[in-house]
């Protein structure tokens, strides 16, 4: 039996599993819980956003993945309210390794599994209606989404804001700009490189994956962001228009990394990046609508 089921987490074959579901009340009008559910023999947690939902209705659901490996920041939990208030039922998972979630941080790697699992779950929510699930994500958040996409074929739509799309010129650019870390994580997951680390990179690059993508793509992308250069956007584009893929790519001139989720509540953030953040997110919305 120990056998059999060790071979069914490695295939991905384990039924989802929700191990808890508690409520954390209501705000703005909508319910949050927290839950914690099987990801691959790991407990890991998420919040859940549900908004007011007429009797015998139900919502489409996005799944919204957040940005750096630090779990659900403030802005975070902001940003899934708003997305909320804008009719989607909204799952932010908290990935392995973070908010008390058990493993650890593996960037892009088991964290896919984390959301692959979460979307499983979304049937056993009455007001989800779990037939229209898009995936969006920023930073870390994008390419988790991404990548999750291209193993779910029923996902309808995928955002990806200023995420990593091709790890191999991104890795070359840091490098150029002296920006590479050389904290624990960063070594541990890309070492000294793709020539060190050639599996860890290539299952990291978004770009191999684009022709197993079926649905609509959506890329947010500043070319102000000096952590994400704006070029990531148009890789990914030319890589989904070869696979002869959809893909909408938005870029805003005075946008930096994390404008999407944090512009709208940080006090240093120019008149400029205001506004074009508020552009992105009726953009974002309009095509979450659309596709769901």
């Amino acid at each position: 039996m120990k056998i059999l089921a060790c071979f069914l987490i490695l295939c991905g074959c384990v039924q989802a599993q929700l191990l808890s579901n508690q409520s954390l009340g209501r705000e703005r009008g909508v319910e949050i819980r927290q839950w914690t559910y099987r990801s691959h023999g790991m407990a890991v947690k998420g919040l859940l956003f549900i908004p007011p939902v007429a009797v015998g209705s139900k919502k489409p659901v996005v799944i919204f993945s957040h940005d750096g490996i630090s779990g659900i920041s403030k802005e975070h939990r902001l940003s899934s309210l708003r997305l909320a208030n804008a009719g989607f039922v909204v799952f932010a998972p908290s990935y392995r390794g973070e908010d008390g979630s058990d493993g650890m941080v593996e960037v892009a790697k088991g964290e896919v599994d984390d959301v692959l699992q979460a979307i499983k779950l979304m049937d056993q929510v009455p007001q989800a209606d779990s037939s229209r699930i898009a995936l969006a994500g920023a930073s870390h958040g994008a390419l988790i989404s991404f990548l999750a996409a291209a193993r779910n074929r029923d996902i309808k739509a995928v955002v990806a804001a200023y995420g990593v799309m091709d790890i191999y010129r991104w890795w070359e650019y840091l490098n150029r700009a002296g920006k590479v870390g050389g904290d624990e994580v960063t070594r541990r997951t890309y070492g000294d490189g793709p020539e060190s680390r050639p599996q860890s990179f290539a299952i990291r690059n978004a770009v191999a994956v684009a022709p197993q993508v079926h649905c609509p793509v959506l890329i947010l992308q500043g070319k102000k962001d000096d952590i994400v250069p704006w070029e990531q956007a148009s890789y990914m584009q030319t890589a989904l228009q070869k696979a002869g893929k959809s893909c909408q790519v938005e870029l805003y001139p005075d946008c930096l990394h994390g404008f999407l989720v944090y512009a709208p509540y940080l006090h240093d953030v120019t008149s400029a990046e205001r506004a074009q953040t508020e552009k992105s997110w009726r953009t974002m919305l309009d095509f979450l609508h659309r596709n769901l």
